[in-house]
């Protein structure tokens, strides 16, 4: 795993009060999975990849396999490559999404955190996305 994680990046980690995971999932066809965040959530209606906080002692791979089995019912099968990194700030937590490319199995099935789901292009849903986002994706 720490393979996948450019060192610049991965030596940053402890400067952070909280890492993120988000999952890039393409299907046969290579339209990216995008979840639209519910209207009670944080950040409403804001279109996303499948993503979500290290809980307690996880390792990388296990929240991301956590968040994306919360998230859309899909069972994780491999990390593909690391695609980014972003901060950001949540109130007053300095925090990083670290982002890669995955291949997951199964159908998709949302929790209550999000209300739709598309499989899209990029190119064709960027401008459903916002700019966090589209930074995210490296558009």
């Amino acid at each position: 795993m720490n393979r996948l994680i450019p060192k610049e990046i991965a030596k940053l980690f402890s400067a952070y009060d909280r890492i993120v995971v988000g999952g890039i999932i393409r299907d046969p066809e290579g339209r990216v999975l995008f979840l639209k965040r519910s209207e009670h959530e944080f950040l409403p209606n804001v279109w996303e990849i499948p993503s979500g906080g290290i809980e307690n002692a996880e390792s990388i791979v296990q929240g991301l396999t956590r968040e994306i089995k919360e998230e859309t019912n899909l069972n994780l099968l491999e990390l593909v490559n690391f695609v980014s990194s972003a901060e950001y700030k949540a109130g007053e937590n300095k925090c990083i999404q670290v982002n890669f490319e995955v291949k997951c199995e199964g159908t998709v099935k949302l929790s209550d955190e999000h209300s739709e789901y598309s499989w899209a292009y990029i190119i064709d849903f960027k401008d459903n996305l916002d700019d966090f986002m589209m930074k995210i994706l490296q558009v």
